[in-house]
């Protein structure tokens, strides 16, 4: 088998794309509305959205539904209606413009970090034109433990404050040292599957790298 100069591009750029779990922009309509689906538990008492951007997924949840160890976190926009969190490779994740080295870095262990965005308005209306969403039902239980695996995600500081590490790139955004750490085989979308898995949704996280393993698991 020969590989050829082409292939091995090809697959630096795809490494590279995930490397930072990045977010470009999705041509995928926006699946919003009719999909939803019920909790495991059956009784489908609370939603949150899964949102899907290119490389990238994360998750979105509404104040309401916030329990409370994550209020306390994200008191500093209390006017938001919507919190999308976001997790990723900290220096690429972070970087205006992320270089090939920062790329190739994020494949090793490394520092992550988590993208908190606060929106005023429904998701659909916040976010890029084209991020695909998905509403899914959780049991109340299911969303306990959810809280529980973001404010996991947050690396704390002595005052059980998260750790901001600088404004993101969208409106109303910040960066947030995460204690996590990233590499090739725990991307962003690993998280994502591993927060729904852990909320009681029938979702595995094991594999689950690229953004279309977990994807196909919501149809």
């Amino acid at each position: 088998m020969f590989i050829t100069s082409g292939s091995i591009l090809g697959m630096a750029c795809g490494l590279l794309l995930l490397a930072g779990c990045a977010t470009a922009n999705s041509s995928d309509r926006p699946l919003v509305g009719p999909s939803v689906t019920k909790a495991a538990s059956g009784k489908a008492s609370e939603q949150l959205w899964v949102l899907g951007s290119g490389w990238h997924t994360g998750l979105i949840l509404s104040r309401a539904e916030l329990g409370q160890p994550l209020t306390a976190l994200l008191q500093r926009t209390p006017e938001a209606k919507f919190f999308v969190f976001g997790w990723g490779d900290r220096r690429y994740y972070m970087a205006d413009n992320p270089s090939v080295f920062m790329g190739i870095a994020a494949l090793f262990p490394s520092q992550s970090t988590v993208l908190v965005q606060a929106c005023q308005s429904p998701p659909i209306a916040c976010l890029p034109e084209g991020t695909r969403l998905r509403i899914l039902a959780v049991s109340g239980g299911g969303m306990a433990k959810l809280d529980d695996y973001l404010v996991h995600s947050f690396r704390m500081d002595a005052r059980g404050q998260p750790q901001p590490l600088g404004p993101g790139p969208f409106s109303h955004s910040e960066f947030f040292a995460s204690g996590l750490s990233y590499d090739a085989f725990y991307t962003c979308n690993t998280w994502t599957a591993e927060a729904l898995h852990v909320s009681g949704l029938p979702v595995s996280y094991s594999g689950v790298i690229f953004a279309d393993q977990l994807w196909s698991q919501l149809k």
